[in-house]
């Protein structure tokens, strides 16, 4: 009888520790959290859908003579093989999808690898390159050369000499290769002509270095306003005319 009951009592804690077990490995599940990938190849459809969002940047890794030969709209070119190739990276913006593209996919699969070390958020590289962009139809256009000019550079004791005499400065971080620098340049301008009584400064990052570690630049353009020499507004990428004006 005795033994009888030991067993009866044995089952259900048998059943009831399964169960336990169970419970335990289904929270583990729950807890498992999905990590998005950061790098992704696509074909050049997707690459195509990807970037009528308008939502990243694109980045042609060719060299500059491929470049003008045929680019795809609004695409940056930043030549995978320059010296100074992972220098121009750094102050690409991270937040934001990067769509990079080169003659065949070699480079950019290489490019893209970079990026994702360096810390970009997501990555699509087109597989095939300009080659099968092409193939499918889609558009490309040629640029012509264009030389580069030797841009200023601004020590840090300059600058604070321009914010002490200046009640007003606005500050625009870009470069010579940067297509969303270049879409804002005309903007700037117009509110530099609307607005006599603000200071606007171009500042090319590739040309103050010094200035861009100092003002923790992560990624161009970058647009800056100070008042009486302290930072009041900062902005990265495409800002509206009207958003900045309010800020001067």
């Amino acid at each position: 009888m005795k033994k009888t009951l030991l067993l009866l009592i044995c089952v259900p804690l048998i059943f009831c520790c399964g169960e336990i077990t169970n419970e335990k490995d289904d929270n583990k599940m729950i807890e498992k959290k999905v990590v998005q990938k950061v790098l992704e190849d696509v074909n050049a459809e997707k690459f195509q859908q990807l970037i009528a969002k308008g939502d990243g940047i694109i980045v042609d890794v060719r060299t500059s003579q491929e470049f003008n030969s045929g680019h795809i709209i609004d695409a940056t070119n930043i030549d995978f093989y320059s010296d100074d190739f992972s220098d121009k990276l750094e102050i690409v913006r991270k937040d934001v999808p990067i769509y990079v593209y080169c003659r065949s996919g070699g480079r950019s699969s290489s490019a893209a690898d970079k990026m994702e070390k360096l810390g970009f958020t997501k990555v699509y590289n087109m597989i095939g390159g300009i080659g099968s962009w092409q193939s499918e139809g889609y558009e490309t256009i040629k640029s012509k050369e264009v030389e580069t000019t030797n841009q200023p550079k601004f020590t840090e004791t300059q600058l604070n000499k321009i914010l002490s005499n200046n009640k007003t400065v606005l500050i625009d971080f870009s470069t010579q290769w940067c297509v969303p620098c270049k879409k804002m340049k005309p903007i700037i301008e117009d509110i530099q002509r609307e607005n006599r009584n603000v200071k606007v400064l171009f500042i090319d990052a590739d040309a103050n270095k010094e200035l861009v570690k100092k003002y923790q630049i992560k990624g161009v353009p970058v647009f800056i306003v100070f008042k009486n020499e302290e930072e009041y507004f900062r902005k990265v990428g495409f800002c509206n005319k009207e958003e900045l004006t309010n800020q001067l």
